[in-house]
């Protein structure tokens, strides 16, 4: 039951990974009628998920000791877009009734090599890592998501990209409480969808300044991997205070990227083969997301999806 003298998230960021879910929180964060946490990826709620029990409201306020009565509290954590029933009845519960939640998709085969990227720069993969071999790696399409926890996430990349198998219930469940957004859309005009969020919330747009919109946990390669491991460790240990200083961290991430990004080059994106194949794999499961979103509504149907 939602706790009406705790304060709690009455916004969620629920998906998906690799699709500029850490620029939108940073974002909305900077709003003034936006609370958002101090963690960008609490995954607190997901536990349900998994059948776990979900520590209690307290605990979650306590990520929103900041809060100082703005009109919205946020959340933001990708895999909660693959939590099924168990997830949404457990937001129900403890968020109520006005709770709204925003989705960014993006194209399938794009967001598997961004995710193959990431894990190759987070040093979660051996750097010598092929994409083919990290398809090979992967669990197939239609094997179902995991149910265990979240420690064989490197394994659940193609699964994830198969948006329409989780889609549904959201859309049955949140209706108009549910916005759709697509991160070609979010990456080609930031403002627009900027301003298209700040409609849906009720929230004025005209606080933002466009040097706002910088993208935030872009993938880049690195040079030295003892400076990239040091800050990997620095970025993790120290995430709320970067959080309340947004534009020293954005100063000191250009410093880093100047020093240490490798520019890098069409190997690392995979042959035109190996893309081929990924592309073929997401055929059917885009032509069920574009059925399944055809009428939803405040929904651009990205290029992808109207082929």
């Amino acid at each position: 039951m939602k706790d009406n003298t705790t304060h709690l998230p009455n916004l969620l960021i629920g998906g998906v990974h690799k699709a500029g879910t850490t620029s939108l929180h940073t974002y909305l964060s900077m709003h003034p009628q936006v609370c958002g946490s101090l963690i960008k990826e609490l995954a607190f709620l997901l536990p349900a998920r998994y059948n776990e029990e979900v520590p209690g409201n307290d605990v979650y306020a306590s990520h929103f000791k900041h809060y100082n009565g703005e009109n919205y509290i946020l959340e933001t954590t990708p895999s909660y877009l693959y939590g099924g029933l168990p997830l949404i009845n457990i937001i129900n519960e403890r968020l109520g009734d006005d709770v709204k939640i925003i989705f960014i998709l993006r194209e399938p085969t794009d967001r598997f090599i961004s995710f193959y990227r990431h894990c190759v720069t987070k040093l979660e993969i051996p750097a010598d890592t092929t994409l083919e071999q990290f398809i090979d790696m992967s669990a197939a399409i239609d094997s179902g998501i995991r149910q265990s926890n979240e420690t064989d996430h490197i394994t659940q990349g193609l699964i994830e990209g198969d948006y329409a198998a989780f889609l549904q219930l959201w859309m049955e469940h949140f209706k108009d409480r549910l916005l759709i957004i697509f991160f070609d859309e979010l990456s080609n005009d930031t403002p627009g969808v900027m301003q298209k969020i700040c409609r849906w919330l009720n929230i004025d747009f005209s606080y933002f300044k466009k040097e706002d919109f910088t993208v935030e946990n872009r993938t880049v390669d690195y040079k030295i991997a003892f400076i990239h491991k040091l800050a990997l460790w620095v970025n993790h240990h120290t995430e709320t205070f970067w959080r309340k200083h947004y534009k020293l961290k954005r100063f000191i991430r250009g410093l880093y990227y100047g020093i240490n990004e490798k520019k890098n080059d069409s190997n690392s994106k995979g042959d035109a083969a190996t893309i081929a194949r990924l592309q073929k794999m997401y055929d059917e499961p885009n032509e069920r997301l574009a059925a399944m979103l055809k009428n939803f509504p405040n929904i651009n149907l990205p290029y992808w999806l109207q082929r």
